[in-house]
């Protein structure tokens, strides 16, 4: 039975993302990481923290600025984690700005500030940063 599963997963990886985004956010061990180069597209980064999601299976992690993944599960719910984030529980001291907030349009790829349209191709940017209400 296991070995089915398994070969499932196998034959479509997709079913891991889709599997995070029913349950949310996944149980963690802080582990080191490459900064995700090559299986991994950022989506958006706050802080030098940074919001990744895996090219082959889609689920998403949350690295912080040492490149450590902190956080696994849906886009949804490392988006959520992403949020809480503020000034004050940042390791190093940093400060998290409007002018530091950024994503990845998902037409041209270009880094831009947060917002709900592109400022490079006007495309709409899908799940911005949502602003905290403190």
């Amino acid at each position: 039975m296991l070995q089915s599963k398994l070969a499932m997963l196998a034959a479509n990886p997709k079913l891991v993302g889709k599997l995070c985004d029913l349950l949310g956010s996944m149980p963690n061990i802080d582990f080191p990481t490459m900064g995700g180069h090559f299986f991994w597209d950022t989506i958006a980064e706050s802080g030098g923290w940074k919001l990744q999601k895996n090219k082959l299976t889609d689920h998403c992690r949350l690295l912080d600025p040492n490149n450590v993944r902190k956080a696994w599960g849906s886009e949804i719910a490392m988006m959520s984690a992403l949020e809480k984030l503020q000034p004050s529980s940042l390791s190093n001291g940093q400060t998290v700005s409007s002018e530091t907030r950024k994503v990845y349009c998902p037409d041209c790829g270009q880094k831009v500030p947060e917002g709900r349209f592109c400022k490079e191709c006007g495309a709409k940017i899908l799940n911005p940063p949502i602003a905290s209400s403190k």
